[in-house]
């Protein structure tokens, strides 16, 4: 009976740990930074430019690059957005990028702005450096994408 006992007590307490483990691996895996898909991106994209007149005369390619950058610098959790609802989620993430937060901001060619103070100018003189980096070919678009990971690199 001794040893019936004993197995009992064993299997409650194996029982226990692994709910705790299992309690334990979902707020963990609620604390995940949030990734973002291709298509929400570029849905995301989207809302931007509609939102934001100047940010939609911006080439969708170059947007999609700071977007990604707005997204590493905020760092939004999982936890912070309710996924199964992609368009409320897509809209929390433009209103990151269109300067809801302080966190977000861009330095380009020597120059630091936020994302909902760019101006039409800025926007032009990007457009104009993308395309003529374009015409350079592959290696222009991971040299750019290797710019945008070296300005969160310390993040």
């Amino acid at each position: 009976m001794k040893f019936i006992t004993t197995m009992k007590k064993n299997w409650t307490a194996n029982m226990e740990r692994e709910a705790e483990a299992k309690r334990i691996a979902d707020i963990e895996r609620a604390k995940k930074d949030l990734k973002l898909s291709d298509e929400d991106t570029k849905e995301i994209v989207k809302l931007i430019g509609e939102q934001n007149p100047a940010w939609a005369q911006l080439d969708p390619d170059l947007l999609g690059l700071f977007l990604s950058l707005a997204v590493k610098q905020f760092k939004p959790k999982e936890e912070d957005f309710n996924l199964d609802k992609k368009e409320e989620m897509r809209q929390k993430i433009a209103d990151i990028f269109n300067g809801s937060s302080d966190k977000v901001n861009f330095t380009v060619g020597g120059q630091t702005f936020r994302p909902n103070l760019i101006t039409p100018n800025e926007i032009k003189q990007l457009n104009d450096a993308y395309t003529r980096g374009k015409g350079l070919g592959s290696g222009f678009k991971n040299a750019l994408k290797s710019a945008f990971k070296k300005q969160t690199k310390n993040i």
